[in-house]
């Protein structure tokens, strides 16, 4: 390989691809990114087997074909460095990178590429395996807001996203058995036969390339095993979870409400931030907070080893007193992504029955919560 390519672009380029990649001892070739020439192009690569990550960017000048591995961390941070726009890779003997600028030569180990695994170079997607599209912007913000009851990586079947399409809506959930996070999105058309499990690493990989990137559509493919994310010239894509994601559908209609909370989400986030600060100390029940509603009153208690808080607000509750306790950094994970101009309201049965909590005349977004044992 004997090119010359522009330093942003290749900078870039690399760190788009690297957020598939994991430190792997027993192969290192799988902790590397892989370029390779093809017409007027250099396709980049990166993967742990589960997600792969591929972009390209134009070649300024192409002297010889050819493609390699290499590790990217030092790279990265020399690249950084260097202030030409344009930059010279010369691979010798298949295992050493010259990166030439007009004042300096640097010399990097490489890996051939022959050991590289296949990545999805013949990629076919068309109108047949479309699933839905939707601007990266949106597409984030949904992920944003149910991944974050994704919070089980040692159980495979809940560490993902799962996407389900019913007529013209598709749902995404998110649950670690404690919690579970459910937003519906209504399309224009019908999505038929479309229920797929998403790893959250995969997920956590979009959003953090997508957010904040110029807003364009992102289109949503299934082949097989396999769902395909492209935005521009970025390709991730992810092996799916197959194992059998919880019944949410059951868990979302499981229970008949009779009291109810209604209180203005910046009151209710000011709250739950002071108490967290006390409860996240606590040893025995980190987070755990006590709450408790009476002759219109919300009482709120947390305590640790040196420290107790006792918050009092007025509230609007209608129903029978009851006490219960909660995990109040699971309730700011899901009140932060409601606007705080907003009120929420939060349904309950008894003190040992799951919470259901969404913005209020609005289900399309909405969380059921566990709560936790109650304590003298």
């Amino acid at each position: 390989m004997h090119i010359k390519v522009n330093r942003q672009s290749f900078l870039t380029a690399m760190r788009v691809v690297e957020k598939a990649i994991k430190e792997n001892k027993i192969k290192p070739i799988l902790s590397c990114v892989h370029i390779k020439t093809k017409e007027n192009k250099l396709n980049f690569c990166g993967t742990n087997l589960d997600n792969t990550i591929k972009t390209s960017i134009e070649i300024e000048e192409l002297i010889t074909h050819g493609e390699i591995a290499f590790h990217f961390p030092m790279i990265d941070e020399y690249l950084k460095e260097i202030k030409e726009d344009s930059i010279t890779l010369r691979v010798e003997n298949g295992t050493d990178l010259f990166i030439e600028t007009d004042d300096s030569v640097t010399e990097f180990a490489v890996f051939t590429a022959e050991d590289y695994p296949s990545n999805f170079d013949n990629i076919n997607l068309n109108e047949n395996i479309l699933k839905f599209e939707m601007t990266n912007t949106e597409l984030v913000e949904i992920f944003e807001k149910v991944i974050f009851a994704a919070d089980t990586p040692d159980n495979i079947a809940m560490s993902c996203v799962r996407i389900e399409s019913v007529l013209k809506h598709l749902h995404f959930v998110a649950t670690n058995t404690y919690r579970l996070s459910f937003l519906k999105k209504v399309f224009s058309r019908d999505i038929e036969d479309f229920a797929v499990s998403v790893p959250a690493d995969a997920i956590t990989s979009l959003i953090k390339i997508l957010k904040g990137a110029e807003e364009d559509v992102v289109r949503v493919y299934q082949e097989a095993a396999h769902l395909y994310f492209v935005y521009k010239n970025i390709v991730i894509i992810t092996k799916l979870v197959e194992i059998r994601f919880p019944d949410y559908i059951k868990i979302l209609s499981n229970s008949s409400y009779d009291k109810k909370l209604t209180i203005s989400a910046e009151k209710f986030m000011s709250t739950l931030k002071r108490v967290s600060i006390f409860s996240r100390a606590n040893a025995e029940a980190k987070y755990a907070t006590t709450y408790e509603f009476k002759e219109g009153k919300m009482s709120v208690n947390a305590l640790n080893d040196i420290a107790k808080i006792n918050e009092q607000v007025d509230v609007n509750f209608v129903g029978e007193d009851l006490k219960i306790s909660l995990n109040v950094k699971f309730l700011i994970e899901f009140i932060q992504n409601i606007p705080k101009e907003k009120e929420i309201e939060l349904e309950f049965r008894y003190s040992n029955s799951s919470v259901k909590v969404y913005e209020k005349d609005k289900e399309d977004y909405l969380y059921i919560l566990m709560p936790l044992a109650l304590r003298d």
